[in-house]
Parts: structure tokens; C-alpha cells; sequence
């Protein structure tokens, strides 16, 4: 693996580096994000979020405005929370102008699928109530949620998505080329992608709404801005899902990021690459939230 130098020192602080030999398990592997976070504990919000509750789903609520981004948190659909978001989701609010809502689903194996796809659908219809405009967006499992959510919305004829914005989406339950080239990866590797997916899938298998690279049908999707790191386990499940996606007609801007590993941006923020990214986020995303928005 290529990775870009400047985000070694990060590394080390994630989960992959703290993994014992042998099986794991969900609660071996919450056992040690617990002390991970507890050693380093992350920021408080610049200005606390409005707690929402609506139809047992809870949203925090940051910023005001016509317009919101629904952000779905990450964690392999069985680690993270809403409240961990607070910090990133009060400072995108204050850079765009516009509120954030940040749905805290439920987690699996307590909650499989379908349950957290269920919760977002119920943020969504939320903030397609209170705002005119909405833009869903997520990382990791939640881009996976994302993706899932505006397929689930297209075929219930839902609520408008603005535009979905995918940052390194978990897609695929299947094996792909990069995930055995990179089943060993730093922050998230194949022996953490089997305990997602078991946990979430529950015994069942997976269909295009747990697993969005296995939907057969990617037509009528909002437009979709999507990027990764060529060091993740999930390049070619992305790269495929942006390549069929455009293929069906659907506005598609994919970013392919050089040396980048899993979450490269939230585990060394001050690298270049890292920066850069971050500031094409926010321009894609100023474009998405515009009301003369139709394509990239």
C-alpha cells in the first residue's frame, strides 16, 4: 500500500493496530473502540444541537435554515453514535449556513437490518418536513445507510433528495479485487467488514437495501457525489457503484484519493490530502444545497 506519509501518526491511534489474534466479536471490538475513545475524547460541539425526538427516532439538530443535511453516522453499522458527530456536524452546519441533523439509528446485532435503514427514513421524512430542501449524506456505514435510503425512498416515491453525498460507502457484503488486496488495511480491514456485516445481515441474506452494490437497478437516484482512498478495502465497490450509477443516468462525481486509507480525513485532519478533501466536500456540497442544482 501506497499511503500517504502524512497519515501514519494516525494510524496508530485507530482500531486495526489494537486487534487481538483469532475470531472477533461485536463486543470484543466495542470493548476496545470504549478505551480507545476514553483515551482520547472527542470535542465538544461549538454550540450544543437541538435533540429532536420523532416517532422513537432521535435527531440532533445543529444550525438553522431552509435547507438541512441529513448526516448518518459510521461504525460498521454496529459501533458510533449521533452524539459523536456533534463537533463535525455544528462546524459543517456554521460553514454552510444551513442545518444538520444527525439521525442516531439503531445498532446492530441489537437492531439488523432493516431496522437503522427504517430510523433514516424517518429522519428523512422529518427534515423533508421542516426544510425545504434536504441533502443526505454519510460516512462509511452511513454512506452505505445513504445509499440505501435514497434507493428505499425512489421506490416508496418519498420525500425529494437534493442530492446524496457517499464519503468512502460500505456497499458490499460480497469479496471484491481491493478487499482481498486489502483485507489486511489500516482503520477498517476485513476482519472488522465480516463482524458489519454478520451483525447487521442477522443470518439473512443480504438484498440491494442492506447491500446497495448488489441493486440491480440504479435509475431515478438523486445525483451522487461519492469519493474514497486507493488504500480502502472498499475502492472497488465504490468505484463500481459510481461507475453504474452514472451508467444509469444518474449526475455522478466519483473522487479516486491517492495514498488514502479508510476515514483518512478524521484521523490525520491537518494532512494534505486530507484538507483538500474536505474542501472539495463542502464546495460539492454548497452545489447540491443550491436551489438551481440539477447536475455536477
Amino acid at each position: 500500500m501506497n499511503i500517504d506519509p502524512e497519515l501514519l501518526g494516525g494510524i496508530a491511534g485507530t482500531l486495526t493496530p489494537q486487534l487481538p489474534d483469532g475470531p472477533l466479536d461485536v463486543a470484543t471490538v466495542r470493548a476496545i473502540d470504549d478505551r480507545r475513545r476514553a483515551t482520547n475524547p472527542l470535542p465538544a460541539p461549538a454550540v450544543p444541537p437541538e435533540v429532536v425526538r420523532d416517532g422513537g427516532v432521535e435527531l440532533r439538530v445543529h444550525g438553522t435554515g431552509r435547507v438541512c443535511v441529513l448526516w448518518i453516522h459510521g461504525g460498521g453499522m454496529y459501533l458510533g453514535s449521533a452524539r459523536n458527530e456533534d463537533a463535525f456536524c455544528c462546524d459543517l452546519a456554521a460553514e454552510l449556513g444551513v442545518a444538520v441533523a444527525a439521525v442516531d439509528y439503531r445498532l446492530a446485532p441489537e437492531h439488523p437490518y432493516p431496522a437503522a435503514l427504517h430510523d433514516c427514513r424517518a429522519a428523512l421524512d422529518w427534515c423533508a418536513s421542516h426544510h425545504d430542501r434536504v441533502v443526505v449524506a454519510g460516512a462509511s456505514a452511513g454512506a452505505g445507510l445513504a445509499a440505501a435510503l435514497c434507493l428505499l425512498n425512489r421506490d416508496e416515491q418519498g420525500p425529494a433528495i437534493a442530492a446524496a453525498h457517499l464519503y468512502y460507502p460500505m456497499l458490499d457484503d460480497r469479496e471484491t479485487p481491493s478487499s482481498r488486496e486489502l483485507a489486511d488495511a489500516p482503520v477498517w480491514n476485513r476482519r472488522l467488514a465480516d463482524v458489519a456485516w454478520a451483525a447487521y445481515l442477522g443470518g439473512r441474506p443480504a438484498d440491494g437495501l442492506a447491500a446497495p452494490a448488489r441493486a440491480t437497478d440504479l435509475r431515478g437516484l438523486p445525483p451522487t457525489y461519492l469519493d474514497t482512498g486507493d488504500c480502502d478495502m472498499f475502492r472497488d465497490e465504490d468505484a463500481d457503484y459510481a461507475r453504474r450509477l452514472e451508467a444509469a443516468g444518474v449526475p455522478t462525481r466519483f473522487e479516486l484519493v491517492p495514498g488514502a486509507v479508510h476515514a483518512f480525513e478524521a484521523i490525520a485532519p491537518d494532512a494534505a490530502i486530507s484538507r483538500a478533501t474536505r474542501a472539495r466536500r463542502l464546495d460539492a456540497l454548497r452545489r447540491s444545497l443550491a436551489e438551481d442544482f440539477r447536475t455536477w
